[in-house]
């Protein structure tokens, strides 16, 4: 059976799923080039049209061959396409059936880790709306005993459930309706009038008290531990009330934020959004620690699955492993983006009945064939010459011992928010100057944002505390060694992805060979591309940002491109 998944979000996608495999799954923002680029369900765009192809085209079908059409949505929306503007036969499209919006967030990431029951928690913005939810054609089995602070006009925020090996059911969920806010809060922060309490909403509103943009919590995130949460200790923004319900404080927040801000504060070195940046933070610890605290005490469970946009927080995650000494299983693509791929996983386990374990990865896109590529380089006009694939390395480990950045393209694209080696930017972790050099000439975005390591998975805990692997670059662990201070934030962490020999050869071989010239099996490791950008999809996206300069190499494939303008070292 072939289910075609579709996450109508504000960071929207499309996935095939065969036989409870996930075949393919891409954001549309990979290909329009936009970043967060929704697809706004029920109308078909062009856009929904463009992710639809990219997936039929890499799974070598055609849409007669999908067999249902699952889509998710955290809005009110009804299944199936209206306003059909674009070049889609309608005649040949299968049954649409729709998913709850946690739901898929749940079997999303239960889809990597069946092999023993576990606590399932979802924790975002916003998701289903509880009045809309009794329309869905899936629905959720909820535990006899599941407490859920759920009113009519709430959405829900909060999900937990319990795998008890078999089956998934629903024993906890916040979906409560808007937050009180002070009556100057539409003139001081318009886009946020209907904050729901919801930690991703907590979050939105510090991007935007922050940083200007509802869309930038990891900016908030890297903003953290520049900031004293004692600062603001007294203010007590975040609680857990009876039962596990989710209780926020905005009136507070927003007075305690107002008086600074009406003097045109800069973000940039200034203390109070480093401050205010770390309260939420530590907020945001604590009540996750007390809430999945007591869900496993309440269930008997040491297993957490985690997923949400919320389970991006790298800090939360490594407070709850070393706060509550839990095994916490996530998967690469947390946001919305990867409920395309659960709202698939769902229609299939309700049809078929059985779920399909996978191991965990995130390279769901495209490869790109030689002609594609050398067409691409032709077109480019670039100094291209060829090696083997162990030649290639080697060259490459070259470059970045000798202070070269180096874009490296290789095998399927990411789907998630991280690159992971195949659409990433690698340079030497040794190099102090580094971060500058790269967020300035570079991405092209702020001092203060830190880069990630990526290590040699045999030899993590020699470089960083880490007790287990990180594959998707999901936990910030303090770091063990002084050779790396281009990947150590101020606090002394750093987001760690380890990398295996079996998830990713590539990367793995290239780690090798750097380790043999340096004695360190880390490099720094961050999505190929400039600030506001997705990250790059296709070859042509590549050559793109090496014409934009700051890059010195870009390794695609068996092939080592120069710019078009010739090499110039940087002293």
């Amino acid at each position: 059976m072939w289910v075609l998944g579709i996450a109508g979000s504000h960071n929207s996608a499309a996935a095939l799923v065969h036989d409870g495999r996930v075949v393919v799954a891409v954001q549309t923002e990979r290909l329009t080039r936009i970043k967060r680029h929704p697809i706004v369900l029920p109308r078909m765009s062009m856009e929904t049209a463009k992710v639809i192809e990219y997936c039929l085209r890499t799974a070598g079908i055609d849409l007669p061959d999908v067999d249902v059409i699952a889509t998710c949505s955290p809005y009110d929306v009804e299944a199936g396409f209206v306003g059909r503007d674009a070049p889609v036969d309608h005649r040949e499209l299968a049954p649409f059936v729709s998913v709850p919006h946690h739901l898929a967030h749940a079997e999303y990431v239960l889809h990597y880790a069946q092999d023993r029951p576990a606590l399932v928690l979802v924790a975002d913005g916003s998701g289903t709306p509880e009045a809309v939810r009794h329309r869905l054609d899936v629905q959720e089995v909820v535990a006899p005993h599941a407490v859920c602070f759920t009113p009519p006009d709430g959405k829900e925020s909060l999900s937990a459930y319990v795998f008890d090996g078999r089956d998934l059911r629903l024993v906890h969920r916040v979906a409560r309706g808007l937050a009180p806010l002070p009556a100057y809060a539409e003139a001081f922060d318009q886009p946020h009038t209907r904050l729901l309490h919801s930690l991703g909403h907590l979050w939105q509103w510090a991007a935007y008290y922050c940083h200007g943009s509802t869309s930038e919590a990891g900016k908030v995130m890297g903003l953290a531990p520049y900031g004293d949460p004692e600062r603001h200790a007294d203010l007590a923004s975040v609680r857990m009330a009876a039962g596990g319900d989710l209780v926020l404080d905005f009136p507070a927040l927003f007075a305690r934020a107002r008086e600074p801000n009406s003097a045109g504060l800069d973000v940039t070195g200034n203390s109070h959004f480093e401050d205010v940046a770390a309260h939420v933070q530590r907020e945001t610890n604590t009540f996750l620690a007390e809430l999945v605290g007591h869900l496993l005490h309440r269930h008997r469970l040491d297993r957490v699955c985690y997923s949400g946009g919320v389970a991006l927080n790298g800090i939360s995650n490594e407070h709850l492993v070393r706060t509550l000494g839990i095994d916490l299983q996530m998967n690469g693509s947390c946001e919305d983006n990867g409920t395309a791929i659960g709202a698939a996983l769902a229609v299939h386990h309700q049809r078929i009945g059985v779920r399909v374990a996978e191991p965990v990865t995130d390279t769901y896109g495209r490869a790109y064939a030689d002609p594609e590529v050398d067409h691409a380089l032709d077109a480019a006009g670039v100094v291209v010459e060829r090696a083997t694939p162990r030649e290639v390395a080697r060259r490459t480990a070259r470059a970045l011992a000798g202070g070269e950045v180096v874009a490296w393209f290789q095998g399927r694209s990411e789907f998630g928010p991280r690159a992971l080696g195949n659409r990433s930017i690698l340079a030497d972790p040794r190099d102090p100057d580094m971060p500058r050099r790269l967020n300035a000439e570079v991405k092209h975005r702020e001092a203060f944002r830190p880069f990630a390591p990526a290590v040699l998975a045999e030899r993590a805990s020699e470089y960083f505390d880490l007790d287990g692997p990180s594959p998707m670059m999901l936990r910030v662990v303090p770091v063990r060694s002084s050779r790396l201070p281009a990947v150590t934030h101020v606090d002394g962490s750093a987001r760690v992805q380890t990398v295996a020999r079996d998830d990713n050869p590539v990367l793995h071989g290239l780690l090798t060979e750097f380790a043999g010239l340096t004695g360190v099996p880390v490099l720094l490791n961050t999505s190929l591309n400039v600030a506001g950008e997705p990250i790059v999809e296709s070859p042509e996206d590549a050559l793109r940002s090496l014409a934009a300069g700051g890059l010195d190499l870009l390794v695609i494939g068996g092939r080592l491109v120069r710019p078009a303008c010739g090499h110039r070292r940087r002293e």
